[in-house]
């Protein structure tokens, strides 16, 4: 008889596990793993970024440069050395509010990895709009470089999505834009080992100061390939259970305003959920799970008398569907110690005489 032993760590054995997500929608990051930074290495601190933009699909909130255009983020502290496993993903949502080409060449660093100190690497940088120049390095010898290659658009103001995977043992680097498939590289093992140093996320301007603004969201940091067993997530969440319903009259001035948001799916992001009342983003109480959360927001102070309340609602799930936004209004009732002017009774005139006279 032949005994197998599966040793397990913390790590799951069966499935890539998720080390880092940032959706910046409480309008922070994990600062005991990432560290801001700018050109040479300089420590940033906000107005040099930014956490206050709003998020992709319009909810939430992103990470965005701000005085300085090259701020990116750096996990540079607690990073795992060795890398728990074999394989190493990364995926990030980016785009360029602003843009104007300064250079032939922009040599916009999107994605600049180091390990086995700084000998190991993969290396893209945005040349222009439609053109990510990419290399790589092993142990200090170039495995591959002078690769330019075909991203379009990338600079029109809309988010893009940008995917990369390295197979440390094998030499294997894929990276994916916008779900297509960019580059599949084996380079043979011996080349890499699991001596992580830092991951950034963009990176630097490497060139003259180029004319630019730049955004994140949801970033991934993965220690392997994300499971595509399950179905694609492609339905964003929806709301039931509102109240008061919309149209509503007469509704008391105390009353709360209720909802649940429900995702069929991966699950609803908890943080992208965003309340605004009469133009103001209110803090609800928020309890349930990803499948079904109940929304309460308690007015205080009450809501006035007599009031026409527009509320709007907003969210996205785990796998970044956007639910459009959904609005609904009610009046509140009347001041009840108003004083009402009595009827006149028939055939008989009334008139109403100021006490001043």
């Amino acid at each position: 008889m032949i005994l197998i032993i599966l040793v397990c760590t913390c790590m799951d054995a069966l499935a890539a596990n998720r080390l880092i997500y940032e959706n910046f929608d409480n309008q922070t990051f994990d600062t005991g793993k990432f560290i801001v930074y700018g050109h040479d290495w300089a420590v940033l601190s906000p107005p040099q970024y930014n956490l206050s933009s709003t998020g992709r699909g319009g909810t939430g909130y992103c990470f965005s440069s701000g005085a300085v255009s090259e701020a990116h983020l750096c996990w540079r502290k607690n990073v795992p050395n060795p890398w728990p496993t074999d394989e190493f993903y990364v995926s990030f949502w980016m785009r360029y509010p602003s843009f104007r080409q300064t250079d032939d060449h922009e040599n916009l660093k999107l994605f600049y990895p180091h390990w086995d100190g700084v000998d190991s690497y993969v290396h893209y940088a945005m040349c222009n709009d439609d053109t990510i120049y990419y290399s790589a390095k092993g142990k200090g010898v170039f495995l591959t470089q002078g690769r330019w290659l075909d991203c379009p658009n990338q600079t029109d103001g809309k988010w893009h999505r940008y995917e990369f995977y390295v197979k440390f043992s094998a030499g294997v680097h894929k990276f994916w834009y916008d779900g297509k498939l960019v580059v599949n590289d084996n380079f043979g093992p011996g080349k890499w080992t699991r001596a992580m140093y830092y991951v950034s996320t963009p990176s630097i301007d490497a060139e003259e100061p180029g004319s630019f603004s730049r955004q994140i969201d949801d970033l991934e940091i993965w220690d392997g390939m994300p499971s595509a067993a399950g179905p694609s997530d492609a339905v964003a969440p929806y709301i039931t259970d509102v109240s008061p319903i919309s149209g509503a009259a007469s509704v008391p001035v105390s009353a709360k305003v209720s909802f649940h948001v429900k995702d069929t799916g991966s699950g609803v992001d908890k943080d992208s959920i965003a309340v605004t009342i009469n133009g103001v983003r209110v803090t609800p109480v928020i309890t349930g799970t990803a499948a079904d959360y109940a929304v309460v927001y308690d007015p205080d102070p009450d809501f006035g008398h007599s009031a026409r309340i527009n509320v709007i609602i907003s969210a996205r799930d785990l796998a970044g569907n956007s639910m459009t936004p959904v609005s609904f209004s009610f009046t509140t009732e009347a001041y009840k110690n108003s004083v009402q002017r009595p009827s006149s009774p028939k055939g008989v005139s009334v008139q109403v005489i100021s006490p001043t006279g």
